[in-house]
């Protein structure tokens, strides 16, 4: 199987793609390009959107912040709080966002490649990390969806995921919670991402399905309960304010 072959049987004969993709080692440089550039038009499409989006959301957590203030003390506040850019939201958070999915391509796979025996497989680094930097390409196929959306609706989604569901309606409650906070982290192309991890597993590891599954949910959950902690520590801080 080709190269591009194995990119289209990601979506209809994954084992067979993961094959491939384990045999090529360096691959994992297409994938990468293939994500971070899919959610660099996203970044770049949304965001004018996005920017107002979270300027409106800035300036009203200011005021709900300063509204038992005292009027100058408010005003000080006010002037010191600067609106988000363009700049600051396509490179910074982009960069920032690209580098953070750098880690997390590499803590997954080092994950992987040094669990394998305990689970009774064998990995090599160079073909571990290439299936699972691939098995994020539900990532890049997300971002397109959210680029049709901005497309179609001249704006960006209120909600990740299924945070829909359990939203209070207010925004910044909404970020305190936690069970707000995993719904959004769940969607078809997170589940889809579990799925491909537990192959890419199986097959650089030379495992059972079921073995992959198992570290693939393991690993899942762990990165749930990660995003879960800043959540948690800022539900525990404003409850105390």
């Amino acid at each position: 199987m080709t190269l591009g072959g194995a990119i289209l049987g990601l979506f209809h004969r994954p084992t067979q793609a993961m094959e491939t993709l384990a045999g090529k080692p360096r691959s994992w440089i297409w994938a990468a390009l293939l994500i971070v550039a899919s959610m660099m038009v996203l970044l770049v499409v949304s965001g004018p959107y996005q920017l107002e989006l979270t300027n409106e959301r800035q300036a009203e957590a200011i005021e709900r912040m300063t509204a038992d203030m005292a009027e100058e003390q408010a005003e000080l506040i006010r002037e010191r709080t600067k609106p988000t850019t363009m700049t600051q939201l396509v490179l910074i958070g982009g960069l920032t966002a690209a580098a953070l999915m750098a880690i997390g391509w590499v803590v997954r796979a080092a994950v992987v490649h040094f669990s394998s025996t305990s689970i009774g497989g064998h990995s090599i680094w160079g073909a571990t990390f290439s299936v699972a930097v691939w098995s994020m390409i539900p990532t890049a196929v997300s971002s397109l969806v959210s680029l049709v959306f901005v497309l179609l609706n001249g704006r960006v989604a209120q909600h990740s995921g299924l945070g829909m569901l359990v939203t209070s309606g207010d925004w910044l409650k909404d970020s305190r919670s936690w069970q707000y906070a995993l719904a959004s982290a769940v969607d078809p192309f997170t589940l889809w991402q579990v799925v491909l991890f537990a192959i890419a597993i199986s097959v650089a590891c030379k495992v059972s399905r079921a073995k992959g599954a198992v570290l693939s949910l393991v690993l899942f959950v762990l990165s749930l309960g990660l995003k879960l902690v800043p959540v948690l520590i800022s539900s525990a801080v404003g409850g105390a304010l």
